[in-house]
């Protein structure tokens, strides 16, 4: 199963005021974000860029083309640079640049299926009236309407006949459509909004945040280690279905919660006979990638210990630079005392909050 996917950036970007394609967010170009997303499930990438510029050098992976003065043509010219060697062609707009894996895969799922075109949409929210004059001439059924979002995906054959017809639409899917060819739905989702004004582009740079907390008790048999950020401190060890990591927990569920997925024990429910004892720091490891899966990437994460033993002082570096390792992000660990407050406080369990912010 072979899928080449082309990425349309060929635009002037007129409603944005200059080509949006070369803005940057978190540090790198919108394109850029585009390419990296379309990766994970692409055996090659075409790229259509405007005319003028000098094409950056291509690979057997990612290659580089001209565009056309419309959409049709810049995926027809892509599509001419992308070979023949694919069961599946995936349409991007890179000014979509942050639609996630997941997506990605759903649309190629529904190709492997048969489906024969494959577009994500997502429902219509508002009310919609067709409009004529200024004046309103009909409202819509908006339980009919979607809002139809890339990458589309599309059998070889059926993208090249589309290409081949020579028709024009603002998508390839219309021009199935008029072809009398099915177009399948999938789910789409909020993060493959298209930026189209300089709001939009706004909206991404803001952060999104998590607090995540966990809290566990000494075990009463001194038995096991305490472990922190997977560092082992000496019995008596936390008292829990895993290894007990309350660090290593909270800044999970500060992750994905920032995310929208839930908290960890959703992902690894302490129900789960094979997590028994299992590694806290590999877990951590698992829901960083479902994070990048939604299209985000962490930011910084800002963690406080609540314990009144072990002193901590001198190991907070080392802990937050093993978390560090899976959040590809700064991690800041402090350390508190409960001052004899409660059951922390009484040195019975030590509890952890976690401040994450993703973008």
């Amino acid at each position: 199963m072979a899928v080449g996917t082309l990425i349309v950036a060929a635009g002037s970007g007129q409603r944005f005021g200059g080509p949006k394609q070369f803005e940057r967010v978190g540090g790198i170009t919108l394109l850029e974000a585009a390419i990296e997303r379309a990766k994970s499930i692409s055996n090659r990438i075409v790229v259509a860029l405007p005319a003028g510029i000098e094409l950056p050098s291509s690979n057997s992976e990612l290659a580089y083309t001209v565009g056309g003065d419309t959409r049709t043509e810049s995926v027809a010219n892509a599509f001419r640079a992308l070979g023949d060697r694919f069961d599946y062609v995936l349409v991007h707009d890179a000014a979509r640049p942050y639609a996630s894996q997941a997506l990605f895969e759903r649309v190629v799922a529904a190709l492997a299926r048969g489906c024969l075109a494959v577009i994500p949409a997502l429902e219509s929210v508002d009310t919609l009236k067709v409009v004529e004059d200024r004046m309103v001439r009909e409202t819509l059924d908006r339980n009919k309407i979607v809002r139809v979002q890339t990458p589309q995906g599309f059998q070889y054959e059926l993208l090249a006949e589309i290409i081949n017809s020579r028709k024009e639409a603002t998508d390839e899917a219309a021009i199935a459509e008029q072809l009398g060819y099915p177009v399948t739905i999938v789910p789409g989702e909020e993060l493959a909004s298209k930026v189209t004004w300089r709001a939009d582009l706004e909206r991404l740079r803001l952060p999104r945040v998590g607090l995540g907390f966990d809290i566990h008790p000494f075990r009463l048999d001194d038995g096991g280690d305490l472990v922190l950020a997977g560092e082992h401190f000496g019995p008596p060890g936390l008292i829990g279905h895993s290894d007990g990591d309350c660090l290593a927990h909270a800044v999970a569920d500060a992750i994905l919660g920032a995310a929208g997925i839930g908290g960890i024990g959703d992902i690894f429910p302490d129900t789960d006979p094979e997590l028994k004892d299992a590694d806290s720091m590999l877990l951590l490891a698992e829901c960083a990638q479902a994070v990048r899966a939604r299209g985000y990437r962490v930011h910084s994460v800002d963690a406080t210990i609540i314990a009144e033993h072990p002193r901590l002082g001198s190991s907070l570096d080392r802990l937050g630079c093993a978390l560090e390792t899976h959040m590809q992000a700064p991690v800041l660990v402090k350390a508190k005392r409960a001052e004899g407050l409660g059951s922390l406080g009484a040195g019975l369990g030590i509890a952890t909050f976690a401040v994450a912010s993703i973008i």
